[in-house]
């Protein structure tokens, strides 16, 4: 199985934890010292595989959950070179009473032994921007 198979089965098994919370299946897809960062973000460099699944938990929890509704869409296919892979989304959450919060940005993986050895998320300086504009309009309406 190549990277890119790899990647989307991490995908399916992502979006299935976020409607399930069963977040043990993300387990066999990362190397045991992988490491998350969200570059330019305020979250901190995530290491070893249980502090990202906690860390990915907790982020769909304090986020996607206190929405609406949330819709993830790949801007491009998964693009892979040697052992890196690259593809750019958008997410587009929804609140009632509030303009949708549509933000884009690209992950990146690097993989080592068919498993996930470092993944980096990057948000655009137009949805950093966007995103700070939405919480200071709108922020106080997001459930606890």
């Amino acid at each position: 199985m190549g990277i890119v198979d790899i990647f989307e089965s991490f995908a399916a098994a992502f979006e299935a934890a976020v409607t399930d919370d069963d977040w043990s299946r993300l387990e066999p897809y990362l190397a045991q010292d992988a490491t998350y960062l969200n570059v330019g973000g305020p979250d901190p460099k995530c290491g070893g595989r249980k502090a990202i699944i906690e860390f990915l938990q907790a982020d769909v929890a304090n986020t996607d959950r206190r929405f609406d509704t949330r819709t993830l869409m790949a801007l491009t296919p998964p693009t892979a070179k040697g052992n890196r892979l690259s593809r750019r989304w958008r997410c587009t959450y929804t609140l009632a009473g509030a303009l949708d919060l549509v933000v884009e940005g690209e992950a990146r993986y690097v993989f080592e032994d068919d498993l996930i050895k470092h993944i980096e998320q990057e948000l655009t300086a137009d949805s950093m921007h966007r995103l700070d504009q939405w919480m200071e309009k709108y922020g106080d309406n997001l459930s606890s």
